[in-house]
């Protein structure tokens, strides 16, 4: 799946929290704007009719991780478009990683959580909302990066 950047979207009034509880991101307050999602593991990036991510939510357990010194330095404020086919079905899901789970990395010392390759070097860097990084390398999300308010101890 492709994706574009546009200009960034207008400011989103939320928090990045992760439920330890449930093993799962969200966003506080959920305003509930998403038509349909693109799923990476477990979490939902939900987009709205246009394929524009609105925010992060899901499961998306901080047990089996491997902790990396990497860390979103430099990006840019963007809206974050997905190419669809055709226009999303409401309540549907589409997986971006349909071959495999791609790996979760920590930076304990940063606060960053990493789903999928955390190499950032020579990559294109997007905070498509507030503490949700995406890695882009030809036009495709390579990792998605986030930092909710708290880490789990």
């Amino acid at each position: 799946m492709k994706f574009i950047v546009h200009e960034p979207q207008e400011d989103r009034n939320f928090s990045l929290v992760y439920r330890s509880e449930d093993y799962s991101f969200d966003v506080e307050p959920l305003d509930g704007t998403g038509d349909t999602s693109i799923m990476i593991n477990d979490l939902q990036l939900e987009i709205d009719y246009d394929g524009r991510i609105m925010y992060v939510w899901g499961l998306c357990p901080l047990i089996k991780y491997k902790e990396t010194d990497e860390f979103p330095l430099k990006y840019k404020a963007g809206s974050l478009v997905a190419l669809l086919d055709q226009p999303p079905i409401p309540g549907i899901s589409y997986r971006l990683n349909e071959k495999e789970r791609w790996p979760i990395y920590i930076n304990k010392k940063k606060g960053w959580v990493c789903i999928g390759n955390p190499k950032i070097n020579g990559k294109q860097m997007i905070e498509f909302v507030p503490n949700c990084v995406a890695t882009l390398e030809d036009q495709e999300i390579t990792a998605i990066w986030l930092k909710p308010k708290d880490l789990p101890s």
